[in-house]
């Protein structure tokens, strides 16, 4: 039954007028992903404990794991250990690997230089930033193929980001 209401409007009134919730699903985006748009992966470019310029490409043709540690941190030290020493770690060889550490104003790069052992390291602030990383032990699996996160979270243990990256790639 449709009736004319002020303002020259129609309303059915055949339709229940009972008070529903709003469907609101089409305006909320829920992320797939913690701290970031799922599909955007950033460059990552600082420097190295020693001064020297580096950056890498992600959105290559491999995958990138993406370890966001810091000095201070006592939860770290287990990762700092295990990325120091790449030739024992169980790491996938086929998986670039790069520490992130927050960048010299916050860090000391006499430190870092200490700890990161074999492995590649960026001091840098943007990185951190541009992954919504608050504080770590953090990491971030990037699918370089697909220019895409496969997984990130909190790892405090090395076993933690093994997992992960088996889940996320679906190594055997």
């Amino acid at each position: 039954v449709l009736r004319r209401c002020p303002g020259d409007r129609l309303v059915d009134r055949s339709v229940s007028t009972a008070r529903r919730p709003p469907d609101l699903r089409h305006l909320i985006q829920v992320p797939k992903l913690l701290g970031h748009q799922p599909s955007l992966v950033h460059r990552v470019h600082g420097t190295t404990p020693w001064g020297h310029p580096v950056a890498y490409a992600l959105t290559d043709d491999r995958w990138t794991l993406l370890v966001f540690l810091s000095t201070s941190c006592d939860g770290c030290q287990e990762l700092w250990d295990a990325f120091g020493a790449p030739e024992t770690s169980p790491i996938p060889r086929d998986l670039r690997t790069v520490v992130v550490t927050r960048g010299p104003a916050l860090e000391a790069p006499d430190n870092v230089a200490r700890l990161c052992g074999g492995a590649s390291v960026v001091m840098s602030d943007d990185a951190w930033s541009d992954y919504g990383v608050h504080a770590g032990p953090f990491f971030v699996l990037v699918d370089g193929v697909a220019a895409q996160v496969a997984s990130e979270g909190v790892a405090w243990s090395l076993e933690q980001i093994t997992g992960a990256i088996t889940a996320a790639r679906g190594d055997e």
